[in-house]
């Protein structure tokens, strides 16, 4: 069986998908990419400010901007440092012997995605560092040469950075506020559905079991006397019996979708069975050397038949567990052909030295089930020592009918 999907939930990319428009999710989706235009466009703009007037010398100012303009590609990572980084960098320049004057675009684009990312205080002690140390550097600057450079305490596109910042995390806020908002909408609806559906499953079963209650107690009753009317009793009976079952397994299935415990339950149960080649495996896992051969005809789309087939080769499997010492061989056998499915289970364990086979562990009743599982498929089955040595087990199913009651 594949996966269920899981409980239907909505998360942010939902949200975005209904309120945001294509270009909001391109960039969202592609952030890598996003980055690099950006520190592309600041590396362009701050070339164009170095070589254009032909003031400044461009060797040094085009490294440090490339520099600054670099750690971008870092700054959703680790915004904090990439913001001390990129700051000291345009500090750097203004100490240079031939100062050099770099845009705040790299900045302000650093400062804005940590204002984005943390709490407002942290954002504003960002900002109190992009003002701060060239602050500082001005002050070494003075002291190291005499030259006077008065930085701005409010420096306007810093200023517009972490607005712009701040705001971006106040939708993102109000972005997950919608989305858990929405999931627990969903999940109360579910929880309403689920109670319905209880509700409903709980008259189907009441109904129905009164009816067949009072069906069978109607043809008990009456069998001596009427037995036509019990015998058309015991037909309405399976028919209500059948009804009951497809209602309940309707109901079910809407419930095992929003639930994945019950879902692995639910198919581990009644004739929902594994592949016999998950029980070989399973078998193979506690050391028994089993081999699957199939052949014939495909296996018939009757879930009651797949489902005694398998119990018939796991009780088989398991006595071979159980009783075929130092077994080297395990055969399992499934062939269809002429509305008849043969299945044989045979080993060459050796005998116990006592004579027989291994005392018995279990409670006798393993074979009779066999043989009682054949039978409801009117056919039978058998077992017991192999010529050879070991021991085989063979079961006769019909596939031409249905199963008996």
């Amino acid at each position: 069986m594949g996966a269920r999907a899981s409980v239907p939930a909505v998360d942010a990319a939902d949200v975005d998908r209904v309120l945001g428009t294509r270009l909001p999710r391109w960039l969202a989706a592609h952030p890598r990419t996003v980055d690099a235009l950006i520190a592309l466009i600041c590396l362009s703009a701050q070339a164009l400010v170095l070589i254009l007037p032909g003031e400044q010398p461009l060797w040094p100012g085009l490294l440090l901007a490339i520099l600054s303009c670099g750690l971008l590609l870092w700054r959703r990572v680790s915004p904090r440092a990439v913001l001390i980084a990129v700051v000291l960098v345009g500090v750097a320049g203004t100490l240079l012997p031939a100062p050099v004057a770099l845009l705040g675009l790299p900045v302000a684009v650093v400062l804005s995605t940590l204002a984005s990312a943390t709490p407002t205080a942290t954002a504003l002690v960002g900002y109190a560092i992009v003002v701060g140390l060239p602050a500082l550097g001005a002050l070494l600057l003075y002291a190291t040469t005499g030259v006077t450079h008065a930085p701005s305490l409010l420096d306007p596109l810093a200023l517009l950075a972490l607005a712009l910042g701040i705001a971006a995390r106040g939708t993102a806020r109000r972005r997950e506020a919608l989305t858990e908002l929405m999931n627990e909408r969903l999940s109360t609806a579910r929880g309403v559905e689920r109670q319905r559906i209880s509700a409903e499953m709980h008259d189907i079963v009441a109904h129905s079991l009164s009816t067949m209650i009072a069906l069978a107690d109607g043809a008990s009753n009456g069998w001596q006397k009427h037995p036509e009317r019990s015998a058309l009793a015991l037909d309405r009976l399976g028919e209500v019996g059948r009804s009951a079952l497809a209602d309940m397994n309707r109901i079910l299935h809407v419930l095992r979708d929003d639930d994945a415990v019950l879902d692995e339950r639910l198919h581990r149960s009644g004739h929902n069975v594994p592949e016999l080649e998950e029980l070989v495996e399973v078998f193979r896992d506690a050391g028994l050397p089993v081999t699957l051969t199939r052949s014939g005809e495909a296996m018939p789309a009757n879930p009651a038949l797949s489902t005694t087939v398998y119990r018939i080769v796991q009780e088989s499997l398991t006595n071979a567990l159980r009783y075929a010492a130092g077994a080297t061989r395990i055969e399992v056998s499934i062939d269809v052909a002429g509305g008849t499915v043969m299945v044989q289970v045979a080993d060459d364990g050796r005998a116990d030295p006592r004579g027989g086979r291994v005392p018995s562990q279990g409670s006798g009743r393993g074979l009779l089930g066999v043989a009682e599982r054949a039978a409801a498929f009117g056919g039978g089955s058998s077992a017991g020592p192999r010529p050879g040595g070991g021991w085989v087990t063979t079961a006769t199913l019909r596939t031409d009918g249905d199963a008996r009651a």
